[in-house]
């Protein structure tokens, strides 16, 4: 607010302000013994917060649109954060009505004008896993299904003799990395990109886990040969035996992290290509990097690979939020445009799904596995909101152990796995002492 004054004195009375947002709200608890994570915390919550109305958005300043990629995060946030969850069942039901004829969903709706962006389709299929694990509600979920189907065969319109996907009509965005035009991965534009490629066979991964929990086997394995013939396909075309890791191009000459995230995440590999993969993942610094949108699949993948000193140092962008002057999280390295994007909140769930380590293991949070992965911290401690009450831990680490407790609500069960070792969890409270 600029005032400029003329040959009179102003006296400001008052300055009232007035806040509008959804009433989503931190109802759960996360602490630890690194002060850096708390400083994120705010920030965090903080941008969801601003990118959540009526429905979630990217941001409240450019866009103020909700757009498939950005909203995958913020309502996997949400469950760690609340019990609410109206808005990511909203958006999971807008974004499948908003489906066009060739079976994809839009990139950003509701809105007047039509995008596509179709890898964000792809997280849409993503978005239905989510809330089929973290919520129970088989019914929603199986009314989604069609579209799913829709979503996928969509895309294996576009898979040519070779099992190779080529790319679609639209705008392929998968991260805002430097050297990808507006954000568009190597052969993105035309041709076969391996980043889309392998997206879509992480993506038939969870389509086919979704059919077998509403009880299609017929449905699961149809996109299980899917996936395997793509696979089949990435590794025969995109793998680099010279650099152990898989081309983001078919003439291979690009390499990301991207590339490798979604390889890894597919749990299509095994064998030495695995380990080539991944070990050429931690250390080789000529990666194109991920920023920080896809630095969420980074950090699934350091889950995954139980490498919490990785994950720890890309934490790094966020520790420095607070010097410079941030309030909210940006949309990415500078030049940063917007400076408070919903889809960088994604360390929160972290904090509580990776570094506490708690997850649903089964469809509607039926079970629960908690596979802390503390890295140098010495304690982590906090409680996870559940359709059935609270998730409370509260554990010290020390020499390779860990010590202290677990409770969980009536009618929820699970394991608790550290170091290798795994323990049954009963409800109430029990002790840990591995």
């Amino acid at each position: 607010l600029l005032i400029e004054t003329g040959d009179e004195p102003l006296t400001v009375e008052r300055c009232r302000f007035v806040e509008t947002r959804y009433p989503l709200e931190l109802e759960s608890r996360f602490g630890s013994s690194e002060p850096r994570l708390d400083a994120i915390t705010p920030l965090a919550l903080r941008s969801l917060q601003m990118c959540a109305h009526e429905t979630y958005m990217d941001c409240p300043y450019y866009e103020q649109l909700m757009y498939v990629g950005d909203t995958r995060l913020e309502a996997l946030t949400t469950y760690t954060i609340s019990r609410d969850d109206r808005l990511p069942r909203k958006s999971i039901l807008l974004f499948g009505l908003s489906r066009l004829p060739d079976g994809l969903t839009q990139a950003r709706y509701p809105s007047r004008d039509v995008q596509v962006i179709p890898p964000f389709a792809l997280w849409w299929v993503g978005m239905v896993y989510d809330y089929a694990l973290w919520r129970d509600d088989r019914e929603f979920v199986a009314s989604l299904l069609p579209a799913v189907r829709a979503v996928l065969d969509g895309f294996l319109a576009y898979v040519d003799g070779e099992d190779l996907l080529h790319a679609q009509p639209g705008w392929n965005f998968s991260d805002w990395t430097a050297g990808w035009p507006i954000g568009v991965p190597p052969d993105g534009f035309g041709g076969c990109s391996g980043v889309i490629h392998w997206h879509l066979i992480y993506t038939l991964g969870l389509a086919s886990r979704l059919e077998e929990w509403a009880g299609d086997p017929f449905a699961a394995q149809r996109w299980q040969s899917w996936r395997a013939r793509l696979a089949a396909a990435a590794e025969t075309h995109f793998w680099d035996d010279a650099r152990g890791l898989f081309a983001d191009d078919l003439a291979h000459t690009c390499f990301s992290e991207h590339t490798q995230c979604l390889a890894l995440l597919s749990g299509a590999l095994a064998g030495e290509r695995r380990e080539r993969t991944v070990q050429n993942l931690l250390t080789d610094e000529s990666l194109t990097r991920t920023t920080i949108y896809f630095t969420h699949y980074l950090f699934e993948t350091y889950r995954l690979l139980e490498q919490p000193a990785a994950l720890f140092e890309r934490l790094g962008l966020w520790f420095d939020l607070a010097a410079q002057g941030f309030k909210t999280t940006p949309e990415q390295p500078e030049p940063s445009r917007s400076d408070c994007h919903g889809w960088g909140a994604h360390p929160l769930y972290h904090f509580f799904a990776t570094l506490l380590g708690i997850r649903p293991s089964a469809p509607g949070f039926g079970q629960v596995e908690i596979k802390p992965i503390p890295g140098h911290l010495t304690q982590l401690a906090g409680e996870l909101v559940h359709p059935l009450g609270r998730i409370i831990v509260d554990l010290h680490f020390a020499s390779g152990h860990v010590r202290g407790s677990v409770m969980l609500p009536a009618g929820l069960h699970g394991t608790f796995c550290y170091a290798g070792k795994t323990v049954a969890l009963r409800v109430g409270m029990q002790a840990i002492d591995l």
